[in-house]
């Protein structure tokens, strides 16, 4: 027996819930999350969209400026498939991201020049 479609909050996957929660606050001021989540379920349920790739499309679609002065519900945005390319550049920002983390190389301090200075510095920095 097929599983019905989530109709109310509580029946939300958490898959959906997170393309809500990057799409909710950049949508039009008539956007439904009803609507979306239709839309969302359809996508993966008839035409075998992966969830995640809709999430990572939707944080692309958002971090490009895709909502600019023309705003697009979330169901037109899904109908259009435009995920499908876009979660691939959302996942390879965030490996570039990953990436700049772990390159990271730690330098240490140059030591200070021995004359009068850095030594009254250094007494300064003992004492308080």
């Amino acid at each position: 027996m097929k599983r019905a479609r989530p109709t109310t909050k509580a029946d939300e996957t958490p898959e959906f819930r997170a393309f809500w929660a990057i799409w909710m606050p950049h949508m039009h001021k008539n956007d439904g999350r009803g609507m979306a989540r239709d839309e969302f379920f359809r996508h993966v349920e008839e035409r075998g969209a992966d969830p995640q790739d809709i999430v990572d499309g939707a944080a692309w679609f958002i971090r490009s400026g895709g909502q600019g002065e023309y705003k697009c519900h979330a169901q037109t945005w899904l109908n259009r498939c435009a995920y499908e390319d876009s979660c691939e550049k959302e996942r390879q920002y965030q490996a570039k991201i990953a990436d700049r983390e772990t390159n990271v190389v730690s330098i240490k301090a140059a030591p200070l020049p021995e004359n009068h200075f850095s030594r009254k510095w250094e007494r300064l920095r003992q004492e308080g």
